[in-house]
């Protein structure tokens, strides 16, 4: 039987970097940390170098062309995030300022980086950056959301805005930075290892689902010179027609290798090929003649995989270790709420208990991933449904637009159905981060429907919260939820604690500055004199989430126990 306990065992993939053959991954020991890989398998870690990051978070890694290893590295989960680099066993600090600085990324030529951060305070914008200059490239107010550099370094072309977002290239020779692509009502991004001979592979969902294209490197130069933008997506050459998203995609040896999201299951194909099917595949990248990405399953955390020229799929860590215990796969199902089809998944322990288990976001989506509070709730008799509301991404860009202005709305009727189609006797509700300010309105907006909830890293206060949150989410909220005083009032699930009926845990880190700590203690300063079951426990030095193996263990025990106890 899987245990709390085990999660100490399992050493999971959180990101990975390969050059010349050469692998780096950060992975999740007692805290994430950075190791660079010299032997592949079963023995895997054993045969690795650890880098001694001390109490730093290792966040992501990539190599210079130069062959030296940067580290991207939090303290205490405040996301303020310094680059060190490390090269013959020393580490250095390369950009700790105490702003968030993120995706250091060195030119090829190794004369330049670019990086993206909130120097300025307003956004997240992009700088490049010498031996002795930072220089703002990014125009407007709006955050950057990814970016990346052409082979010949000269050009950066970068992701911007909070939805309708377009495209902008910023040519370096010159300093100016011009629109590239603006398509309508519609997303734009680039891949990171986009570039190849047939030019740069871009993202949109101009037609709902997001589909790749290429742009050459002819137009993009032709742009920085004076030539109009792309504003129609017929002056792109589409390389997918796919009835779902594709979440990733590089070039693969004058062809194209790309992730599809099939209702929460990825399929990886190279161009007509389908290379492996179901789980979550991320982070693809090409090295050496080998297709290298990640991939989790229902019953495996995220490992680090390589296919070769005959697509042959190997296996490159091993996450579980000695862990030998049998997790439930869910059933993908659909149920109608509303005049919509939400879809979900199932997870059937024919016991009579249930729980609605709420992803956060709300731009996110439930997927067939390792989910550790899941199956830890379904050997204790819970049938689980995993809700992917109005507004959950990997459905096409009209269903992710569907609670625009209405959170807490449509989407709380869809949470609230799934309890239903779920059928169970006592039903559970959890969530975390904005799945746990769904369950706080759940639990004030139809108190008597549950046995016990848990809210994880919530908030409940809109005003509070657009108040202290960090900036680039005072951008994303005003836009998503706008400042209709009276809505947002209506939508706070604090004005209505006095009827929480249910016994409810809140857990939160002391750091989080994204649904800050404060959110909780207001929910308990309420609760204090009524007659209503809560405990809360705020984690000291962490985030939006828990950094620190042995806090995350308890949060789930404390979770997984807490709706135990409460739902008999």
């Amino acid at each position: 039987m899987f245990k709390p306990e085990d999660l100490f065992e399992i050493v999971s993939i959180e990101d990975f970097a390969v050059q010349n053959g050469r692998v780096a991954v950060v992975c999740y020991e007692n805290q994430p940390v950075a190791r660079i890989l010299t032997g592949f398998g079963d023995g895997w870690l054993d045969s690795s170098e650890k880098l001694n990051l001390g109490e730093l978070f290792a966040e992501s890694v990539r190599w210079s062309p130069g062959g030296q290893l940067l580290v991207e590295a939090d303290r205490g989960g405040a996301e303020r995030r310094s680059v060190y680099i490390y090269e013959n066993g020393s580490l250095t600090p390369l950009l700790a300022d105490g702003y968030d600085n993120v995706d250091y990324t060195p030119s090829p030529d190794g004369k330049l980086a670019a990086f993206v951060s909130n120097r300025e305070g307003e956004t997240m914008h992009l700088y490049l950056h010498d031996s002795q200059n930072i220089t703002r490239i990014s125009l407007g107010s709006l955050p950057v959301e990814g970016f990346t550099w052409s082979p010949d370094s000269r050009f950066i072309v970068f992701s911007q805005g909070v939805y309708d977002n377009d495209l902008w290239v910023h040519d370096t020779n010159t300093g100016r930075t011009n629109r590239l692509l603006g398509l309508r009502s519609s997303e734009q991004n680039v891949y990171e290892d986009g570039w190849g001979a047939g030019g740069l592979l871009v993202a949109s969902n101009h037609a709902d689902r997001y589909q790749v294209g290429v742009i050459t490197y002819e137009k993009i130069r032709a742009v920085c010179e004076g030539a109009a933008a792309i504003s129609d997506a017929s002056d792109i050459d589409w390389l997918t027609h796919t009835d779902w998203d594709v979440v990733g995609a590089a070039w693969y040896r004058q062809d194209l290798v790309y992730v599809e999201n099939v209702d929460g299951d990825h399929t990886l194909r190279v161009g007509r090929n389908k290379v492996l099917e179901g789980g979550v595949i991320g982070g693809v990248k090409v090295s050496e003649d080998k297709i290298y990405f990640t991939r989790s399953t229902h019953d495996r955390d995220y490992e680090l995989y390589a296919a070769d020229a005959t697509y042959s799929v190997s296996r490159l860590t091993n996450s579980l270790g000695n862990i030998n215990a049998e997790f439930t796969k869910p059933r993908h199902i659909e149920y109608e709420s509303g005049n919509l089809k939400i879809h979900a998944l199932l997870y059937e322990s024919g016991g009579h208990r249930g729980a609605v288990y709420i992803h956060g976001g709300p731009d996110y989506q439930t997927m067939n991933s390792f989910n550790p509070t899941i199956q830890l709730l379904v050997q204790r008799g819970f049938s689980v449904i995993a809700p992917n509301y109005r507004g959950s991404t990997g459905y096409g860009r009209r269903f992710n637009h569907l609670n625009d202005g209405d959170l807490g709305g449509g989407d709380l009727e869809d949470v609230i159905q799934a309890k239903r189609v779920l059928g169970a006797k006592r039903v559970a509700v959890l969530g975390a981060s904005y799945g746990g300010y769904l369950t706080m309105m759940c639990v004030t907006k139809f108190p008597e429907e549950w046995c016990s909830a848990v809210a994880i890293v919530p908030f409940v206060n809109w005003f509070t919260e657009k108040q202290h949150e960090r900036e680039v989410l005072k951008q994303y909220d005003e836009l998503k939820m706008g400042s209709d005083e009276q809505l947002l009032r209506e939508r706070s699930p604090i004005y209505s604690v006095d009827k929480i009926r249910a016994p409810l845990l809140l857990l939160a880190g002391e750091n989080d500055p994204r649904c800050p700590a404060e959110e909780t203690i207001q929910v308990v300063e309420k609760l204090r004199g009524l007659s209503v079951k809560v405990e809360y426990k705020v984690y000291s030095g962490e985030g939006h989430g828990f950094a620190k193996k042995e806090n995350w263990v308890d949060s789930l025990k404390r979770t997984v126990d807490f709706l135990d106890a409460n739902c008999v």
